[in-house]
């Protein structure tokens, strides 16, 4: 009688975490989202990250455990322009009928791009998009996600909503001293040009008045030939650094730093710490003098 009476006390708490869990459980498409949702809630919410860790947007697929997660999520925030976002909004909106999906980049003027893949892409499965959907990497943007975000937060979950503008008021401040920062570092430097495998950083590079010079071409590594032009500006501009997402191989950023002598630097947009993956972007751009 006693080991019954446990049980239905373990099932009871059981059910009723599941419960609270379902009434918190807010999705998001990558890592730095996750970021921007705990700075503004804190552990308030379950959050369901559709891209986990090592993976890529490119080669998204969806996990069984993720698939349950959305189903009981109140909101999908999507970063906006990401390819797989689109690819499967009417799939997830089928599988949760009250979910509320925000596009948390409305509002950013986006950059526009022959081929603007995700990070990892595979050239078999090229694709063109209209817009660069890299919003994230620039401070003055993530602004706007967000403010889209604590929108998104306070009408789906309106008795935090104190607590997210309170949040939302100390993020904003942090993030405007990270982008001051960011300028001090930036402003000694003579060379603006950053040389990149995939234009991930033209977001970053239009808020600090940089230029974003990508290896790729229409999302295919370089020819011959684009790789004799990039050599030659390196060497113009005296550019010793290429950077690369570490999802990718590197083989044509080393064959290019060798012929300029310098070095390649690897860097993780799809960083959970998005602040701390900032400051190292930063720290690495301004090793170019």
């Amino acid at each position: 009688m006693k080991n019954y009476i446990y049980l239905m006390v373990f099932v009871l708490f059981a059910c009723q975490a599941k419960q609270k869990e379902t009434a918190t459980m807010v999705s998001v498409s990558i890592l730095p989202q996750q970021y921007f949702v705990e700075q503004l809630a804190g552990d308030l919410l379950h959050i369901n990250v559709l891209v986990p860790p090592g993976s890529s947007p490119h080669n998204y697929s969806v996990l069984p455990s993720q698939m349950k997660d959305l189903a009981r999520s109140k909101v999908w925030l999507q970063i906006g322009l990401l390819t797989f976002e689109e690819a499967w909004k009417d799939k997830f909106a089928e599988i949760n009928k009250d979910l509320s999906i925000v596009n948390c980049s409305e509002g950013i003027v986006p950059i526009a791009g022959i081929e603007c893949e995700e990070e990892g892409h595979d050239h078999e499965h090229e694709h063109a998009e209209a817009f660069d959907p890299h919003s994230w990497l620039a401070p003055a943007d993530v602004k706007i996600i967000a403010q889209n975000t604590l929108k998104a937060l306070k009408t789906n979950f309106p008795e935090h909503a104190t607590t997210f503008e309170s949040n939302y008021s100390r993020f904003i401040t942090k993030i405007d001293s990270l982008s001051a920062h960011i300028d001090r570092k930036l402003s000694p430097l003579a060379n603006r040009h950053i040389l990149i495998f995939h234009p991930a950083l033209g977001y970053y590079a239009r808020q600090f008045k940089l230029e974003q010079t990508p290896l790729e071409l229409d999302g295919k590594e370089p020819s011959p030939k684009h790789m004799k032009t990039i050599v030659d500006l390196a060497r113009s501009q005296n550019i010793k650094v290429i950077f690369i997402q570490k999802e990718f191989d590197a083989e044509n950023a080393l064959q290019l730093s060798r012929e300029i002598g310098g070095e390649v630097m690897t860097i993780d947009p799809l960083d959970y710490d998005w602040e701390k993956q900032m400051l190292d972007i930063t720290e690495k751009i301004a090793t170019q003098k």
